[in-house]
């Protein structure tokens, strides 16, 4: 029984380094990017400090899709010059998973190039309703940093709603230069309105802040989650999308499918540990 505990997380482990292993560039000051599969690269942008992961996949056709934005203008714009640079000119699609900053910051750059951003209605809601909230936040946590510019970002930063939406229990199909993107709500998570989205093809899940790195022993930020249906929700996840090879988290370096049993172990720990 030991030997087989101490193998799976050996099989566990190592393929957590192997994902760790990829070589990973800077595009600017915050922004960094992981080429994770052929055409499909892993963008991390640290503004201020902890990385948010956001998927950047190039496509046939000229056409590209970004699942989820830097946290705000100057790191969308700059990851926006690195797609130029590096492939062209794209005919460019967003998804947004979540009304987070980490999920959405770079809206109002992509809405001012005509981008289309795909989004549920209720992420739409939340944001038109609550996003001067989201900013207040934001701003109370950067204000008492040493380096300005990141308060200055945020304080000039609107937080606009995706422009393209659909039921959020419906999901979406997005067929886009031979890859289908499926956008999923398996239920309430760390947000009320956290989606997935799978690219069919390549099998990788974007799992965003539903789903914790292997370097999360703990939920995070959980003001605005459900922790009850949290863990179920990502069950339904595993269920839904059973052929996963590769999984994006929100934050901290990418997997394989056993993040999910991961998220859904800290999760149910957490729950056990504060119903004492």
């Amino acid at each position: 029984m030991i030997t087989r505990i101490i193998t799976s997380v050996w099989i566990f482990l190592l393929g957590s380094l192997a994902c760790l292993a990829q070589d990973r560039y800077q595009i600017s000051a915050d922004l960094y990017y992981s080429e994770i599969q052929d055409s499909v690269y892993l963008i991390t942008h640290h503004f201020p400090t902890y990385g948010s992961n956001s998927l950047f996949v190039l496509l046939s056709g000229k056409q590209g899709v970004l699942i989820d934005t830097p946290h705000e203008t100057t790191g969308t714009r700059s990851l926006l010059k690195w797609i130029k640079f590096s492939f062209g000119d794209l005919q460019l699609t967003a998804i947004n998973t979540g009304w987070h900053q980490d999920n959405l910051g770079g809206n109002e750059y992509l809405l001012s190039l005509k981008i289309p951003v795909y989004g549920p209605g209720l992420t739409a809601s939340l944001i038109t309703d609550h996003g001067n909230e989201l900013k207040d936040l934001v701003l109370e946590q950067t204000s008492s940093l040493d380096d300005k510019r990141y308060y200055q970002s945020y304080k000039e930063l609107n937080f606009l709603p995706p422009d393209h939406t659909f039921p959020i229990d419906e999901g979406l199909l997005l067929e886009k230069g031979g890859e289908t993107f499926e956008v999923y709500f398996p239920g309430e998570s760390h947000t009320i309105d956290n989606t997935v989205v799978y690219l069919h093809n390549n099998r990788v899940l974007f799992g965003g802040c539903m789903i914790l790195s292997i370097r999360h022993q703990r939920p995070g930020f959980i003001d605005h989650a459900n922790m009850i249906e949290w863990p179920v929700s990502v069950n339904k996840v595993i269920q839904k999308f059973p052929s996963s090879e590769t999984v994006i988290p929100g934050h901290g370096p990418h997997g394989n499918a056993r993040l999910l049993d991961h998220t859904v172990k800290i999760l149910e720990t957490y729950n056990a540990d504060s119903s004492k």
